[in-house]
């Protein structure tokens, strides 16, 4: 379990740099856009969070 979230934490690590890093390319080198991208992760994952929490109330 312990590896299994160890390698979940590595990948996340070395993909959302690299995703910002692609995206300030592909914008014409502005890293304000490549930070929005990288932001768009963390708040789906609390939105989806408060989903669950809401779904999981009602049972």
């Amino acid at each position: 379990m312990f590896a299994l979230l160890a390698m979940a934490g590595d990948l996340g690590g070395s993909t959302g740099p690299g995703i910002v890093g692609m995206m300030k390319e592909k914008t014409g080198d502005n890293i304000q856009a490549g930070l929005f991208f990288g932001g768009i992760f963390p708040v789906t994952l609390i939105i989806f969070l408060v989903i669950f929490n809401m779904m999981k109330e009602k049972k």
